[in-house]
Formats: C-alpha cells, sequence, structure tokens
C-alpha cells in the first residue's frame, strides 16, 4: 500500500509497527495519518478498519480523536505531497 510506506518513511515509524497493536505515542500519531489519508481517499471506516485489521469502532474513534501533536499536520502536508507527486508522475 503506497500510503503506508509513504507514511512509514515520513513519521519514520515501521510499517509493520503502524499495523500493529504499538500504543506509544509516535505510532498512534503514525496510524492517525494513515487513518485520516485512507478516509480523504474514499475509504469508508469499514474498509479501512479491514485494511489496518482493526474494528470499525477503533478506526472511528482514532478519527474522532482531537490530535494535539503539531507534528500530524506536518506529517499530513508532506505525505499529501509525495503521493501527489508521485500520482503525476506516472501520468506523464
Amino acid at each position: 500500500m503506497k500510503l503506508l510506506k509513504l507514511v512509514a518513511e515520513e513519521t519514520e515509524v515501521p510499517e509493520e509497527n503502524i499495523l500493529g497493536n504499538d500504543k506509544d505515542m509516535e505510532t498512534t500519531d503514525a496510524r492517525y495519518v494513515l487513518v485520516i489519508l485512507l478516509s480523504e481517499v474514499g475509504m469508508y471506516p469499514k474498509q479501512v478498519a479491514i485494511l489496518l485489521n482493526r474494528t470499525s469502532r477503533g478506526i472511528r474513534h482514532l478519527m474522532s480523536r482531537n490530535m494535539t501533536s503539531p507534528m500530524i499536520g506536518i506529517y499530513l502536508e508532506r505525505v499529501r505531497k509525495r503521493a501527489g507527486s508521485e500520482d503525476s508522475k506516472r501520468v506523464r
């Protein structure tokens, strides 16, 4: 999954940790960024839950949290830019 790879690279959290059960702040932030980006591309919480091996309720809870880390906005912006630039490279 391209977004997972980009999030892992930007946050420096291994893909396995993002998909795993770790609950430390860095991993939770990375997982939140991934979930938000997946929802932005049109995936419903149930679809994200299946993809990440989580419950729909857990995904909805994560999406509703008020994440205060200033890095989250930075990660979201960076991954969006990278994902967009990689898409435009493919089109050329």
